[in-house]
């Protein structure tokens, strides 16, 4: 009995100390927007998405009939959802968890204790980690655990 407790302890526990964004979600193969279309996501892979801010530009300009100077704002990128391939929930277990801490503390990323646990530490040494790569997330993607060597790339792949 307590075999199976266990696990299933671990895995509440990891899921209650989730300190990731609010706004990223992860899910398991269904049709998720990417730049105003659907997505097709592979049966069985698990996805996140994560929202990218829009990048904006203010100038102060002088306005005919005003005093002083007027704020002008232009979107120079729009907001927009990007869809990223993840580890699914139940390959997040303590164990690639603490694998993860010691892979991101071998790169100095991560100077925290190797707990097993995806704490905000953890999240933010995850970014640091993707945010060269162009994915600015605290969500591990699955290319960032494979390039790790957390988790095997497939053969066709290679």
């Amino acid at each position: 009995m307590l075999r199976f407790a266990l696990p299933l302890l671990v895995t509440l526990a990891l899921g209650a100390c989730q300190a990731a964004d609010p706004e990223a979600t992860v899910s398991r193969a269904q049709p998720a927007p990417e730049a105003g279309r659907a997505a097709v996501v592979p049966a069985g892979a698990c996805w996140a998405t994560d929202r990218v801010p829009a990048l904006t530009e203010t100038r102060f300009v002088a306005v005919e009939g005003r005093s002083g100077l007027q704020p002008e704002e232009t979107t120079l990128r729009p907001a927009e959802d990007r869809l990223f391939a993840v580890p699914c929930p139940e390959q997040l277990d303590g164990e690639l968890t603490a694998s993860l801490q010691r892979a991101l503390s071998a790169r100095g990323l991560y100077a925290g204790p190797i707990t097993g646990t995806m704490d905000a530490e953890t999240t933010e040494a995850v970014r640091r980690y993707q945010a060269p790569q162009g994915l600015d997330s605290g969500v591990l993607s699955l290319d960032a655990a494979q390039q790790m060597g957390l988790i095997a790339i497939p053969r066709d792949r290679l």
